[in-house]
């Protein structure tokens, strides 16, 4: 739960001007495993993502880690046959687009505390050195995503990639509190067909009946409100931070008992935002007001008529 202190050494110049490319750049990772220990090893980066590819000034990025050591300088045996990991890191250099990031890593840690089926994540303070400008040096923070094999390994389960699936192949429940927590922190970018922002999971012995799916990447999604986040054109909406419900038509007590459920967390989800010492208290009330304002709604006798057949499907 600590962050993770790291420096990356590479030409962020040369990276910057071939990201839309597929090709690796290479880099010199040093892991600060503590004060008077450290661990530097070769590793390669990629840039990748579709929107942030473009936009922004640094985008998420794979880091291959193929025999970096990294997982003996963690004392982590289960990183010993990951090759590659999701970075995620600050946008843009403004220290607005450094709070974006702790926000959305603060959704993935909300998703944690609901379910097992859900992405670790890794919080990481990163030094960057560019050998493209005279070894220039940055520092901001980032975070690491969990392998999708390694998340579905912790689960006993298999990633099922069939971008044809719909929300009538996957487990009932689950999908219902996939799409209640969606529109609990504003995400509109989900999609269980072309398996938009969400991996499907096959269980290898007894569980949940049907598929389930797991969701990530919410960097659009109302509780992060990045200023770049822009909703859908075709739901009429002018924000990310108004909600849409985008799950599957239920009856009312089926949805009640996903809101019921959902409402059994919001004192640990307080708890978790207002205790992350990160984030300035102003960011951290921001999301707490936004999803007070989901609890307090949802709590209506009109909610479910108005707000979630009037979208369901």
């Amino acid at each position: 739960t600590e962050p993770l202190n790291l420096t990356l050494k590479f030409n962020i110049k040369e990276f910057m001007k071939t990201r839309r490319k597929e090709n690796y750049h290479p880099a010199e990772l040093t892991c600060h495993v503590s004060d008077s220990f450290q661990v530097t090893h070769p590793v390669r980066v990629r840039a990748r993502g579709i929107f942030r590819r473009d936009y922004c000034t640094m985008p998420p990025y794979w880091l291959n880690i193929r025999h970096a050591g990294i997982e003996a300088a963690l004392e982590d045996p289960a990183l010993r046959d990951v090759v590659k990991m999701k970075m995620v890191t600050r946008c843009k250099p403004m220290a607005s687009h450094e709070n974006l990031v702790l926000r959305e890593y603060l959704v993935y840690q909300l998703y944690n505390l609901l379910s097992d089926y859900s992405f670790n994540t890794r919080l990481v303070r990163i030094k960057y050195i560019d050998t493209g400008r005279k070894n220039r040096e940055s520092e901001n923070w980032g975070f690491l995503i969990e392998p999708n094999d390694k998340m579905a390994e912790r689960n006993n389960a298999l990633i099922i990639d069939n971008d044809r699936l719909s929300m009538r192949t996957v487990d009932k429940e689950i999908m219902d509190r996939v799409a209640f927590f969606s529109y609990m922190v504003g995400q509109l970018d989900y999609s269980v067909t072309g398996l938009h922002n969400l991996k499907i999971l096959g269980l290898k012995e007894y569980g949940p009946t049907g598929l389930i799916p797991v969701p990530y990447d919410f960097d659009f999604c109302g509780l992060v409100n990045a200023n770049y986040a822009n909703p859908t054109e075709s739901l009429g909406l002018v924000s990310v931070r108004q909600r849409y419900f985008l799950g599957p038509c239920r009856d009312e007590a089926s949805y009640r008992k996903t809101t019921r459920w959902l409402a059994s967390y919001q004192e640990k989800m307080v708890d978790l935002i207002m205790n992350f010492e990160y984030l300035p208290e102003k960011e951290k009330l921001d999301m707490v007001e936004y999803l007070d304002s989901y609890f307090e709604d949802a709590e209506r006798e009109s909610f479910i008529r108005y707000k979630i057949n009037a979208t369901c499907f």
